[in-house]
């Protein structure tokens, strides 16, 4: 599936990409969850590790001004 979004802030490109990570990280536990594999498992610790890196760059930015 393609999404296409337009990206007006930082705040919402933090935004769809955790969205879309967790979108991920869904996916790859339901993978898992119907095969318990090597491979399976690494997606889950991939989609982990981006969501990590997503929560990091919104920390770095310092995080969302209202």
């Amino acid at each position: 599936m393609v999404m296409i979004t337009t990206v007006y802030t930082l705040e919402s490109a933090l935004g769809v990409a955790f969205a879309t990570t967790c979108g991920e990280l869904a996916e790859a536990r339901l993978q898992r969850h119907h095969k318990d594999s090597p491979a399976n498992r690494a997606a889950v610790a991939e989609a982990r590790a981006r969501i990590d890196a997503v929560l990091d760059m919104y920390l770095e930015a310092g995080g969302i001004r209202r």
